[in-house]
């Protein structure tokens, strides 16, 4: 209802919820909670732990509501399911899914205003503050690998449409979260070059080969290399 959880008691208390958040149902069993967050330790001191978490975290929720947040029931942990929760990865994949039904629709506008709204929900890595809990590195990944596809099939629509500056924005985005993408690259050295600025196309190649040796300590696809000599002699190809 609008009211901030400020700070929580606890450490495991946060981890525990945001796993129950990304199960389907948001719930799963005591034993896949004691496996993933206390695996080193003996069963009953694991049980005690966890216990000690979620009494944590129901504290800390009792601040904010008086509803039953966490429930404990047939063997598991779960979300109240009459509470309606809100979970930002959810949203970012229906937004993802409205994106691609408009795109095999052919409806470009719908098509990038959803793919918009999956980019402006994508608020940085998944689960950033616990960058060592083992559970959350596939969904971050993933995550992560989903948002630059958002913004790549964007920026393909953009630059099909002539929107240059949009196109730009989404390849800058790109880099941000891989700077050794060589497509996002190439994007901006068209872009730059479609509109006149020929001197910043060619230095994002330059920009391109220093990140590519710096990081993989290698050089840039000939096809890179290829739009390159092309903007150098005054023409821009047509993207493939």
């Amino acid at each position: 209802d609008g009211a901030p959880v400020t700070d929580w008691a606890g450490r495991r208390g946060p981890s525990v919820l945001r796993f129950l958040l990304s199960r389907r149902g948001h719930g799963c069993s005591r034993d896949e909670l004691l496996a993933e967050f206390w695996p080193e330790v003996s069963p009953a001191a694991a049980r005690n732990r966890l216990q000690v978490a979620v009494s944590g975290l129901r504290r800390t929720l009792q601040e904010v509501t008086n509803l039953q947040v966490i429930e404990y029931a047939d063997g598991g942990y779960r979300i109240n399911p009459e509470l309606l929760v809100d979970v930002d990865v959810e949203r970012f994949n229906q937004a993802l899914s409205a994106a691609r039904v408009a795109e095999r629709a052919g409806a470009a506008d719908r098509t990038l205003a959803a793919y918009r709204d999956a980019i402006e929900r994508y608020g940085g890595d998944f689960a950033s503050d616990a960058p060592y809990e083992q559970w959350a590195l596939l969904p971050r990944e993933s995550l992560r690998i989903t948002y630059i596809d958002a913004l790549d099939r964007s920026s393909r629509i953009q630059l099909r449409l002539g929107r240059l500056d949009d196109c730009i924005a989404s390849g800058l985005r790109m880099l941000a979260v891989d700077p050794c993408r060589e497509d996002a690259h190439r994007l901006l050295m068209r872009c730059y070059a479609s509109q006149g600025r020929v001197y910043q196309a060619l230095r994002q190649y330059d920009f391109c080969c220093r990140m590519l040796q710096a990081t993989l300590e290698t050089g840039p696809a000939s096809q890179t290399t290829k739009l390159y000599l092309a903007i150098r002699a005054g023409s821009v190809p047509s993207p493939p």
